[in-house]
């Protein structure tokens, strides 16, 4: 009968270490943190007015930050990405003080050291951090950036062969060159292109792109193959256009080459 007693007293010493364990457990569970959560945002301009030549891309912007019921506020970014998604500054935005029970952060955002203006749209990214290290949500606005004084781009110069022998069998490769300028910039220009036609006046569907590759030189390689019809024998004509961000064309210049039988 004492054993059997002493062995109920152990367990109930059991359940009561156990009980100790978990009242223990709940003190020390990690209290919640709450992230800052930005409310609104503001910017002073939708459109940004510019020229090449003094580029100048400035504007006032404002973020509602609350709190949350968390840490302090340590910071209020503003992110600036160009129409082509790279950064162009980050800017730490200062606080007004209060405003609705919401924390008010204003700056002015200026992209400086601009050496080729890049027109088009771009982005205004808001984030804020506590001071525990929690970011919060994040709020994007756009503004474009208009280039008022803008030309089109200048084709300078083609380079392509005066004619070309089709092969007998197998094939080998065909390029074009093509050099431009513009007052702008290079970085202004957004797309060089050629519509081609056959011998026989009929336009190849499509508009044929040409890529970047040095400099101010564009270039397209494309195989020569055999040909058995006499349509594809004689003169290929190319009409070339460069573009810029501002969708301003260039003059086209017309080129051929003269397609011979071997």
């Amino acid at each position: 009968m004492l054993k059997y007693i002493s062995g109920i007293a152990v367990f109930l010493l059991f359940l009561v270490f156990l009980y100790s364990c978990e009242k223990t457990d709940d003190t020390i569970i990690d209290p919640s943190y709450d992230s800052p959560v930005i409310v609104s945002v503001y910017k002073s301009a939708d459109t940004i007015y510019t020229t090449s030549g003094n580029p100048v891309i400035s504007l006032n912007v404002t973020a509602f930050v609350s709190e949350n019921n968390g840490s302090p506020l340590k910071s209020t970014v503003c992110n600036v990405f160009n129409p082509l998604n790279g950064s162009a500054g980050s800017f730490n935005l200062s606080y007004q003080g209060d405003s609705a029970s919401l924390k008010k952060y204003s700056g002015t955002v200026s992209v400086s050291g601009i050496s080729c203006l890049l027109v088009g749209n771009y982005k205004l990214q808001f984030i804020a951090e506590n001071e525990t290290g929690l970011s919060s949500n994040q709020i994007n606005l756009g503004f474009y950036v208009k280039n008022t004084a803008n030309v089109p781009p200048v084709i300078t110069n083609t380079i392509l062969p005066d004619s070309v022998v089709r092969p007998v069998s197998g094939q080998f490769d065909l390029t074009l060159l093509l050099s431009l300028t513009d007052a702008d910039g290079l970085c202004d220009i957004k797309e060089v292109y050629f519509d081609a036609y056959r011998p026989t006046g009929n336009q190849i569907p499509g508009r044929i792109p040409m890529f970047y590759l040095n400099d101010s030189t564009f270039t397209f390689t494309n195989p020569v193959t055999p040909a058995v019809p006499d349509s594809l024998y004689g003169y290929y004509k190319y009409h070339f256009f460069a573009v810029d961000r501002s969708n301003a064309v260039s003059i086209g210049v017309w080129d051929s080459i003269k397609f011979v039988r071997p």
